[in-house]
């Protein structure tokens, strides 16, 4: 499938693998949505995508709102057209125990990791089933697999989203809406920069980076045929091969 004017919506697009994303997808003709609290970052990211003759308006949102995400959802077609593909990356990590962790912790990484990936499928789906076709790509984390120490809050939140993502692929499955998961382990952000220096003499060039996860989800969203793939699994090449845990 060509990304050539197809209006596509990213969440956390301020920064890190949202900002590949959008660049990633910028030159092949997308319309681009780019979501995040920052409103500052996704307005010089817009302006930078549209100063290189792409397309791309910035829409600061809050994804925990429900109030906030039908308005982006209303805003985005008025402004740009029907959503033809939704990528859920907005996402927020915190390193602590559980034992550690206060409820106002959890119930930050909960919002935004899931509840906010919710809202915004809830939203843009009823479209996406009218017109009978859509994709829904949910960036994901090998800590929706498995659990790590001093990750309880991230991990949970993760395995709910591909939790979500597996019911919502049935659901949609019907109306030609393919949902997808993309699922890297450890990246090269912003977001992984405490873990990385809590770990120590990390060598940051065995890290997968923004760019690699970003052309991860530019190959599922323009998959097309009788194929489909329901999660993209990646590692950093240094890692064990076909880790079952």
């Amino acid at each position: 499938m060509s990304l050539k004017d197809k209006v596509v919506v990213i969440t956390g697009a301020s920064k890190g693998i949202g900002r590949a994303i959008a660049l990633r997808f910028a030159p092949e003709g997308a319309r681009l949505a780019l979501v995040a609290r920052s409103a500052s970052q996704i307005a010089e990211l817009a302006e930078e995508i549209q100063s290189a003759g792409g397309t791309a308006v910035a829409l600061p949102t809050d994804i925990t709102s429900e109030e906030q995400v039908q308005a982006l959802a209303e805003r985005t077609e008025a402004e740009l057209g029907p959503v033809d593909v939704l990528v859920n990356n907005a996402g927020i990590f915190l390193l602590r125990s559980l034992a550690e962790t206060t409820l106002e912790e959890w119930e930050a990484v909960l919002n935004t990791n899931l509840r906010g990936a919710f809202l915004c499928c809830r939203a843009f789906l009823p479209s996406m089933m009218r017109r009978k076709t859509g994709r829904i790509i949910n960036v994901s984390s090998s800590a929706a697999r498995q659990g790590y120490a001093e990750q309880g809050a991230y991990c949970v939140s993760k395995h709910g989203l591909n939790g979500l993502s597996k019911v919502l692929a049935l659901e949609a499955k019907p109306y030609g809406i393919r949902v997808n998961v993309v699922s890297p382990g450890g990246v090269l952000t912003d977001l992984s920069a405490g873990l990385r220096r809590s770990r120590g003499n990390v060598n940051e060039s065995e890290w997968m980076t923004a760019e690699e996860v970003a052309e991860a989800v530019y190959y599922v969203a323009t998959q097309e045929g009788a194929a489909t793939t329901d999660e993209l699994k990646l590692r950093r090449f240094a890692s064990d091969p076909w880790r079952t845990d």
